[in-house]
């Protein structure tokens, strides 16, 4: 026990060095992954922060005119160490600050990250700290710089005509391929959409449980995981701040951190399919901004 953490001691000392040297990658405007501070004016709260992640619907790099596919509240208590990942179906019919109705999705499209974090802040009382937005490009790089991420399927999944889908069910090591119909595919699934969302979290907390796992075993691998971000993304925070986030992460266990889907239900507007968030979510957000735990 000593000598492991005297490995992750030097390990942390030799990446406090040098993450403020190397700074991120130089990318171009079209980041694959971009992450940024929602507020300028940063209050952590009694330990709580509250991430946005956003997974938009472009092919290739980030541009502010795509569609939000995933939409997820992360939150974490540094406290207590637990925290919780809370999904929104992307068909949510909501209002959207300055911009009158739409899905929630579309409030990407008409004003970037920004516009959906104030969206979701209105919704839910919550204020968010950061935000993450990757594409398909971004998030099959992470994959594979990570040699695919391991998680139980719940069912076979054949969807060849939609996400492409074509999963074996049961415990298996999912490449990018595999990895982004998973976390896309909502045919195979009884409630579509909904059960996609919630899946969608469910893969964030394999990703986490494989950093966890993997610093557990060699301290060292931080600066791996670290060099695989640099490589796919733009940052909009200090070389440093980025270097307190990864540590931090590696700090929260995947059995401590819930996974919950906002309770909809379902109807139209106009021709319009779309789901309406439940009256019931309330509880929810109110327990969420008290603990940042799920």
């Amino acid at each position: 026990m000593i000598k492991k953490l005297l490995v992750a001691g030097t390990a942390v000392g030799v990446l406090a060095a040098l993450w403020p040297v190397l700074g991120p990658l130089g990318g171009t405007v079209a980041s694959p992954i971009v992450v940024g501070r929602v507020h300028r004016d940063f209050h952590p709260r009694d330990g709580k922060l509250f991430f946005l992640v956003i997974g938009n619907d472009a092919r290739a790099g980030n541009p502010d005119a795509s569609r939000a596919d995933a939409i997820h509240i992360v939150g974490v208590n540094t406290v207590t160490k637990r925290g919780g990942i809370l999904n929104f179906p992307r068909d949510s019919w909501v209002s959207i600050p300055g911009s009158g109705q739409g899905r929630i999705n579309e409030a990407l499209y008409r004003g970037g990250p920004a516009l959906l974090a104030s969206t979701l802040e209105s919704i839910t009382g919550i204020r968010l700290d950061y935000w993450i937005m990757t594409g398909f490009e971004g998030f099959q790089g992470i994959v594979q710089g990570l040699n695919g991420v391991e998680m139980a399927v719940q069912k076979d999944l054949y969807d060849p005509t939609g996400s492409g889908a074509q999963i074996d069910a049961g415990y298996q090591n999912l490449g990018p391929k595999d990895s982004l119909a998973y976390v896309r595919t909502r045919h195979n699934f009884p409630n579509g959409d909904v059960d996609r969302t919630t899946n969608q979290g469910r893969f964030l907390l394999a990703m986490l449980k494989k950093l966890r796992r993997e610093v557990t075993r060699s301290p060292a691998a931080l600066l791996r995981w670290i060099t695989i971000g640099r490589r796919y993304t733009r940052l909009d925070i200090s070389p440093k701040e980025t270097f307190r986030l990864a540590v931090l992460a590696t700090q929260f266990s995947a059995r401590d951190m819930g996974n919950e889907t906002v309770p909809v239900t379902v109807g139209s507007v106009g021709a319009a399919s779309v789901v309406f968030i439940s009256p019931g979510a309330q509880s929810i957000y109110a327990r969420f901004r008290s603990t940042a735990a799920l």
